[in-house]
């Protein structure tokens, strides 16, 4: 590097001042400089660069058409210089990235969680999916966290599974099955019905192996199965499966309510007799690798919200 023509980033802000003024003492109040400072910073310039800048008059200064070119690309780097700074400033700003079985109980964690945090500089993204596209998601990095429910027979199975893909599973509480209903079917009188179990008519998310929504080897105490059961809806909107719920003559098995505040509009039973009833709730991440501080702030506070309230399966 010439060090002779070396210019600087005051200069640089100064030619683009002067330019824009048309005066040495107007880009002098604008840079917050004195005066002969303006002027010494322009003259160094021109030193430099081995041209006159600016034709100088009794009441003002105008650029040379050497001026001009050197004032364009002065702009630009100071254009340049602000995006540059702006990436700063949005990386200043995190971004909670995070996936999640459907959930009723998880959306209403994490609007408690945006609720208490919303004057904080934070931005989501929430995917709300099935268990192996979670996964998925979790090992290309898209997401930081993935929050699943998986049943408790299999958590050796899903977490070989995980190891696999450099990945690891947290566990943060236990449910178990229940069938769910709304005010026009209540689950509590289908178990009764001599027909049980294999009369429902159901709206069920999307299976996968590791999804509590995969267990159809169900058999109540009484001895009735779903065997026969009939899945009029699949879906993985968790608004279609409560609203359906709500106002239909559907049913749902899935995970019980992680903690004792339940939608009022909708009745739940726990489904007894089964070899296994249990769900494990807990979250996926990349093996070794620390959560970012958003991200582990949510883990955090899901943690107090179930240790608060935490429903213990009995």
């Amino acid at each position: 590097m010439d060090y002779k023509r070396f210019v600087d980033l005051k200069q640089i802000e100064c030619l683009v001042a002067c330019a824009q003024t048309g005066s040495v003492t107007k880009a002098a109040e604008v840079l917050h400089m004195s005066q002969p400072s303006v002027s010494k910073a322009i003259k160094t310039m021109e030193e430099a660069l081995g041209v006159q800048l600016f034709s100088r008059y009794a009441k003002g200064m105008s650029l040379t058409r050497e001026g001009e070119s050197a004032y364009r690309y002065a702009k630009d780097i100071l254009e340049n210089l602000d995006k540059i700074q702006d990436v700063h400033a949005k990386q200043t700003t995190e971004t909670l990235r995070m996936s999640n079985n459907p959930s009723s109980w998880f959306a209403d964690a994490f609007l408690a969680f945006y609720t208490e945090h919303q004057e904080e500089d934070l931005h989501y993204q929430i995917y709300t999916t099935g268990t192996r596209e979670i996964v998925q998601r979790v090992e290309d990095r898209k997401d930081d966290a993935g929050f699943v429910y998986v049943i408790k027979n299999q958590k050796a199975a899903f977490e070989y599974y995980l190891s696999r893909n450099y990945l690891e599973f947290t566990p943060l509480a236990e449910t178990y099955v229940a069938l769910f209903s709304g005010e026009k079917n209540n689950s509590e009188n289908i178990q009764k019905q001599d027909t049980g179990l294999s009369a429902l008519r159901l709206v069920q998310r999307f299976p996968d192996e590791f999804s509590p929504d995969n267990y159809w080897d169900i058999i109540d105490a009484s001895g009735h199965s779903t065997e026969n059961a009939e899945t009029v809806v699949t879906t993985n909107s968790e608004y279609i499966m409560t609203r359906l719920l709500q106002q239909s003559d559907l049913s749902n098995i899935s995970a019980a309510w992680l903690t004792q505040e339940k939608p009022s509009e909708l009745t739940a039973s726990r489904m007894t007799g089964l070899k296994e009833d249990q769900i494990i709730f807990g979250f996926v991440k990349r093996r070794g690798e620390a959560l970012p501080e958003g991200v582990a702030m949510f883990v955090d506070y899901v943690k107090m919200i179930l240790d608060a309230g935490i429903e213990k399966p009995v």
